[in-house]
């Protein structure tokens, strides 16, 4: 519960960006430029992310160091055959098969060279992105999708980045299920397109410019949360993303190793991503880790950063905190909670001392760690010591995350997907019907102009 209530408060605030970016973008079908609608999407998805970076303090003090490489040969397609895909499309490959390494090590990186890995050494642009829980797989799509829009041409493919959460491959083709979250993000997607789609559909929004951008390839997909579907789903959904996505359209899916190997290797039948290459994320470093502590704490001079060295000395080991702190996101944690910020004293009550991580009574295990991390992280984030004190208190703010965990995980299936359109079914009916019939009792005049009491 705590985990999914850190994952709402992580997740929400793009949700409400990307509505109010395209909000009020209308296109009158007559005068529809295809290039000037994915020039305007890509600025509001360029927005979107970056504000999405803002909240999870990506770049404060700086970006996690994150590198990989090449994914076990058993879950992707043998080199040689990505090669020979890509050279014999029609039109010649998507990019300049000098820049391909001889072989799949070759795309072993880190940092801000996903962009590059992904664009010209990937044969045929199409990639899976493997890793442990917390490894930064998320973070490293974010990175990868800023850096395809600042590559992109004028009119250029848009990537956008999609959680599969709340698609079900058993009823909904990829590419409907797509459009409709187009739409949902960017409500000006929904105004009429020039010109009849080339897909023949009977669906009411076929002519819809969501549904001209996909028939025309100008949206590239970024897939993440696909381990976060059902298991018993994970080998139907290769399956449909496999029909639905033509071989040379570029695309990105990210997903646990566990989950991808469950799904690719059933003894019934074999499927992977069609003509995709893969990377695997690896644990961050022992002294990138270390570096990256004492650096939040103000400097490895510092006497904040001194409150770290029993946490460091552990750092790269097989202990349950050299475990939890191997991630991105145990680090982010970590350093939201124990470093005191501006407005603290190192002696204050409310600055916990990261050395009781290192406590194997208290915490005998990883997963003992990873929840104390999850529970604390959200009073740590709410606490009114920052230069613009929180809007609630740390009890308003955990009242509300519970009850949309809950929401979470009894109405959605345990998804992480929070949709602000859909949160009005978290409230019961009955509760509904009371403040319904509260607001007409107390308010039995509304100015229709203000829409207040009066």
């Amino acid at each position: 519960m705590a985990e999914t209530a850190a994952t709402a408060l992580l997740a929400a605030g793009p949700l409400y960006i990307a509505w109010k970016a395209f909000k009020h973008d209308r296109v009158e079908a007559a005068a529809v430029d295809l290039a000037a609608v994915t020039d305007r999407l890509a600025n509001a998805v360029r927005a979107q992310w970056e504000a999405e970076a803002e909240i999870r303090r990506v770049n404060d003090p700086y970006p996690l160091p994150v590198s990989w490489r090449a994914a076990d040969s058993d879950l992707v397609e043998p080199w040689e055959l990505l090669t020979g895909l890509a050279r014999a499309w029609p039109g010649g490959p998507p990019n300049d098969p000098a820049r391909w390494p001889a072989s799949a090590n070759g795309l072993a990186g880190g940092d801000a060279q996903i962009g590059e890995v992904f664009s010209e050494r990937v044969p045929t642009r199409r990639l899976v992105v493997l890793g442990e829980p917390g490894a930064g797989k998320s973070v490293l799509l974010i990175h990868l999708l800023q850096d395809l829009i600042a590559r992109r041409p004028a009119g250029g493919p848009v990537p956008v980045l999609f959680s599969l959460t709340s698609w079900d491959p058993n009823n909904q083709r990829l590419q409907e299920w797509i459009a409709e979250q187009l739409r949902r993000a960017h409500p000006g997607l929904r105004a009429p397109a020039s010109a009849p789609a080339t897909t023949v559909t009977s669906r009411p929004e076929a002519h819809d410019l969501a549904q001209e951008l996909l028939d025309a390839r100008l949206i590239l997909p970024l897939l993440d949360g696909f381990d976060e579907l059902p298991p018993a789903l994970h080998a139907v959904a290769l399956d449909a993303i496999n029909r639905a996505l033509p071989a040379k359209l570029p695309l990105v899916l990210a997903t646990r190793v566990d989950e991808y190997r469950a799904a690719v290797a059933r003894p019934d039948a074999v499927v992977r991503l069609n003509g995709a290459a893969g990377i695997r994320l690896l644990p961050v470093s022992r002294e990138q880790a270390a570096d990256y502590l004492r650096r939040d704490a103000g400097g490895s001079q510092t006497l904040a950063a001194q409150r770290w060295d029993a946490v460091i000395a552990q750092l790269g080991t097989s202990t349950p905190v050299g475990q939890a702190l191997a991630t991105p996101l145990g680090l982010f944690l970590v350093r939201t909670i124990y470093n005191p910020r501006p407005q603290h004293a190192l002696d204050s009550a409310s600055v916990p001392h990261p050395g009781e991580l290192c406590d194997t009574a208290a915490f005998p295990d990883r997963s003992a760690v990873d929840r104390h991390l999850f529970n604390a992280f959200v009073p740590a984030a709410y606490a009114p010591h920052s230069p613009a004190p929180p809007r609630w208190a740390v009890a308003q703010a955990h009242r509300t995350l519970v009850f949309l965990a809950r929401h979470l995980e009894s109405d959605r299936d345990g998804s992480p997907d929070l949709a602000w359109w859909e949160l009005h079914l978290a409230v019961p009916a009955r509760k509904m019907l009371l403040a319904s019939r509260f607001h007409e009792v107390a308010c039995p005049k509304v100015d229709q102009k203000r829409r207040k009491c009066s």
